[in-house]
């Protein structure tokens, strides 16, 4: 590439691009070159090299609060942990999913989906693990699931304070994750039957 100069400006002539390297080797190679040429390499100036590094660490800021960066880091452990666990109970023979309680994954997909009710990101991210980890089977078992708890929700809320075991409607709401208006609200409609 050259540049002419007159008094009209700059005027850019195209180099030829057969003699230009084609191949991903010769092309880092011409750039290591050019870089070694001007001293710009790393091993010419180790402490530029160093404070490079640094610089460019810093300028990498977290979004995340600690409290997002803490429940990320909770949430690696836990599957790395029970990736271990399925592992450990494999080598030794056995069917990791034979101990299972049948509602761990959608417990775990709640819970989850719970923890990032605040945390845009996180939620994004599951949603992203959930689509890459459900078919359409899979899901489709998961939204008559919801429907089937949604239509057993007020008899169990029933059957939970008739029964004398003395849950008051306050703990079922907590237990169920509604409000208390709500399970007043089931258990009037049933005495009105």
């Amino acid at each position: 590439m050259t540049h002419d100069h007159d008094e009209k400006g700059a005027q850019y002539q195209r180099r030829d691009p057969s003699k230009q390297p084609t191949s991903l080797e010769e092309q880092q190679a011409a750039v290591e070159g050019t870089l070694a040429a001007d001293g710009l390499l790393p091993a010419d100036n180790p402490t530029l090299a160093e404070h490079n590094r640094r610089a460019a660490a810093r300028q990498e800021p977290s979004r995340k609060s600690p409290m997002q960066r803490a429940t990320e880091q909770m949430l690696a452990i836990m599957n790395e942990f029970e990736e271990e666990r399925r592992a450990e109970i494999i080598a030794a023979g056995g069917d990791p999913d034979e101990d299972r309680d049948p509602l761990e994954y959608p417990t775990s997909i709640a819970d989850q989906w719970d923890a990032t009710e605040d945390d845009e990101d996180g939620r994004a991210q599951l949603l992203d693990r959930l689509a890459l980890d459900l078919s359409l089977p899979d899901l489709r078992a998961l939204r008559l699931a919801a429907e089937a708890a949604a239509a057993v929700t007020p008899r169990l809320v029933v059957e939970s304070y008739d029964e004398g075991t003395g849950v008051k409607p306050a703990q079922i709401a907590a237990d169920l994750g509604v409000s208390e208006s709500y399970v007043y609200r089931i258990l009037r409609a049933q005495r009105a039957k």
